[in-house]
């Protein structure tokens, strides 16, 4: 049997409620008042979800693209087309009891990929593990407290607790990889840990907030154990972006929102081993971001900056930031949204602290047709990249083929 701490008290007909918090290997009772004359109110939240049970998740999305001024150690490379699977994803999500759900995802990304095309990788190709969490509803009649615990992002921003399936570029902004990158060690920013999480909606007002402690691998050391903590805070007028709790944002309203949300988000960790002579102590991020919705039209954007100390270093001091437009509208039973975007990353001081000092630009134009949402999707955009960071600025032209089961 797990630990548990029973709690008895009264609520306001006089009646005695029974709450018991069980804490297993993540594994959370929901918080549930329960009446003891009630029998059937004690094993409701038992009772098997059948038809939730499992559900499978199937999606790829194949990069058509050609490759055009691309430079390797100051020689210009031959343009090339390139053809390969971005993203190649498989696993299973469920709903096994009303108040408990789990998500979990292999992933083998950019399948095919050429070593000498202009498209930059966010992170390894696999295979692994993508994702692996449980999130548990504590309040039965609201939104507001959610526990999150497994594999997750640990994330602050609004680009990077977004759907990459649904974001109006074609692909997630390069600048936000780097924000990503420096807060967990990590290109897609997935971590273990365990948090809260949820939303309230307050008549054309709402709310919506995340927080966690995880432990990125990257940064551990038998002397400094000290945790990863993040947390955001989104306010929202007129329209929701969610009706039901979910951690991850949609990315795509689909015409149908009229609304704006503002958020802010942080990431602090006193301290962590960067290599056998090199600890920091001091590594935090903060920012903001907005989401702007209006029938249509879609804007978004952040910018966030970084820090990281460290005994006889110079500081890092980084920045990243990405806006985005985009126009949604109807063509017969399908959406066709043209989008422009740019992003820039800009870090400087000690390279030991983190290794991206320079700049990193692109510059992204081109046209989304959803057939059907983002579960079949085609796009067709022009991107182009500049910087000092990488060699790897050459621009291309990509076409992009997205399923969703």
């Amino acid at each position: 049997m797990h630990p548990g701490v029973e709690v008895v008290g009264k609520i306001r007909n006089g009646k005695k409620y029974v709450i018991t918090l069980t804490i297993g290997l993540w594994l959370t009772v929901p918080l549930y008042a329960v009446e003891k004359s009630a029998a059937t109110e004690q094993t409701s939240w038992l009772a098997v979800n059948r038809e939730g049970l499992f559900r499978p998740v199937v999606a790829f999305e194949t990069w058509a693209t050609y490759t055009v001024d691309r430079k390797t150690g100051g020689e210009i490379d031959r343009n090339r087309g390139d053809v390969s699977f971005r993203r190649l994803r498989f696993g299973g999500k469920g709903t096994p009891w009303s108040w408990l759900s789990y998500s979990f995802q292999l992933y083998l990304d950019r399948l095919g990929e050429d070593p000498y095309a202009a498209t930059k990788g966010s992170y390894g190709g696999g295979p692994g593990i993508w994702n692996a969490f449980i999130t548990a509803k504590l309040l039965k009649n609201s939104e507001l407290l959610n526990v999150h615990a497994g594999y997750y992002w640990a994330a602050i921003s609004r680009e990077f607790n977004t759907c990459p399936w649904a974001v109006g570029s074609f692909d997630k902004s390069r600048a936000n990889w780097y924000l990503r990158n420096f807060i967990t060690g990590k290109g897609n920013g997935i971590e273990n840990g365990v948090g809260l999480g949820g939303m309230q909606q307050f008549g054309i007002v709402g709310i919506g907030y995340r927080a966690g402690a995880y432990e990125p691998q990257a940064y551990a050391d038998a002397g400094y154990p000290d945790h990863l903590y993040t947390g955001r805070l989104m306010v929202s007028i007129g329209d929701p972006e969610q009706t039901k709790y979910r951690y991850t944002l949609s990315g795509n309203q689909w015409g149908r929102r009229t609304g704006i949300t503002i958020g802010t988000g942080f990431a602090s960790q006193n301290s962590g081993r960067l290599s056998d002579s090199l600890v920091f102590t001091g590594s935090t991020a903060w920012g903001g971001d907005m989401l702007v919705n209006f029938i249509g039209l879609r804007i978004d954007g952040e910018y966030f900056v970084m820090k990281r100390t460290a005994d006889g270093r110079k500081d890092f001091n980084g920045s990243e930031w990405h806006i985005r437009l985009g126009y949604a509208f109807t063509a017969g039973k399908t959406l066709v949204e043209p989008c422009i975007s740019f992003d820039r990353y800009d870090g400087e001081g000690s390279k030991a602290l983190f290794k991206y000092l320079g700049d990193d630009r692109t510059f992204d134009i081109g046209v989304n047709w959803y057939l059907n949402r983002d579960n079949l999707k085609v796009a067709l955009h022009y991107v182009n990249q500049n910087g000092s960071i990488s060699d790897n600025t050459g621009d291309y032209i990509g076409l992009a083929f997205q399923f969703r089961l």
